[in-house]
């Protein structure tokens, strides 16, 4: 099979020199702390750095959106307070910067596997993870945040990771949206690659979303896998918004199963890991 690695060498030298980190030895393993998520820091020191904040995001930005896509999550956190950034967000841009030294030849690479249109999905949802981080006084803090990869021939061509602009009020519900959300961008891959299929006499396309199934995640699968307009007890409130690609899994044939945590790619998009985890799912995602 064909092998190709997207890398973007001459971008990441521009967003480490932009940082400073030319002369700068030390490096870090992973690109966000694990300990805990990047807040707003209404009342954290000012910015002190001499680059310009707004633009080195828009760089890792780019860079992310086309080759390296285990920085979704980090670099997610640091977008949403380009309008007025502290020193604690200067110091997780300056921690991604170190992250992109040490991987800084490294990119995404392309190893079509499997079914030449086989087609699978990873959605996460991160159940209010800013509870107990962000004040209470902001309404970010009861937030889910939603991560999804989508693959064709086990190769990432689709990632997010991104805040639901809803208040889901269970872990069930914040899946359910990031299932909705993934869902959306799923149904115009495979009407892309099933024109394909035609137009190139391919084999039939199968598609499979895999929903991490911890906790009452359970419910996620059980309301993916029911047909509308039929739900659940404890979704009868926000049922509703499913009806669409409910309908969509059943006449699509889309195949919903349980995938474990260990192995639910979505983790990388939604959750600060530890060094171990990160590496096993970025091998997973990116090929090394």
């Amino acid at each position: 099979a064909v092998e190709l690695e997207l890398t973007q060498c001459g971008l990441i030298d521009r967003i480490i020199t932009n940082l400073g980190l030319d002369d700068k030895d030390y490096c870090k393993a992973t690109p966000v702390e694990s300990s805990k998520p990047l807040t707003r820091d209404a009342d954290g020191d000012p910015c002190i750095e001499d680059f310009n904040y707004a633009a080195v995001v828009g760089q890792l930005l780019y860079l992310t959106g086309h080759s390296r896509p285990e920085l979704a999550y980090a670099v997610n956190q640091c977008a949403r307070y380009m309008f007025n950034p502290k020193r604690s967000h200067e110091l997780a841009l300056i921690r991604i910067g170190k992250y992109l030294k040490a991987t800084r030849t490294k990119g995404l690479i392309v190893r079509p596997t499997g079914g030449v249109l086989d087609i699978n999905a990873y959605a996460d949802a991160d159940f209010a993870g800013l509870y107990g981080h962000e004040s209470p006084t902001d309404p970010a803090c009861v937030k889910s945040r939603t991560g999804f990869v989508i693959l064709v021939a086990n190769c990432p061509i689709c990632w997010k990771s991104t805040l639901q602009s809803k208040t889901a009020l269970s872990t069930m519900e914040a899946e359910i949206s990031a299932l909705a959300h993934c869902m959306k961008e799923l149904v115009g891959i495979m009407d892309l690659a099933k024109f394909f299929a035609n137009y190139y006499k391919l084999e039939p396309v199968e598609t499979k979303v895999n929903v991490t199934v911890h906790e009452d995640n359970a419910g996620a699968l059980v309301l993916a896998n029911t047909l509308p307009p039929e739900y659940t007890s404890r979704s009868k409130f926000y049922h509703i918004e499913t009806i669409w690609f409910r309908e969509q899994i059943v006449l699509r044939g889309i195949k919903v199963v349980g995938i474990t945590t260990t192995e639910q790619l979505g983790d990388i998009f939604t959750k600060d890991l530890t060094k171990v985890v990160f590496e096993y799912l970025r091998l997973k995602l990116c090929g090394w």
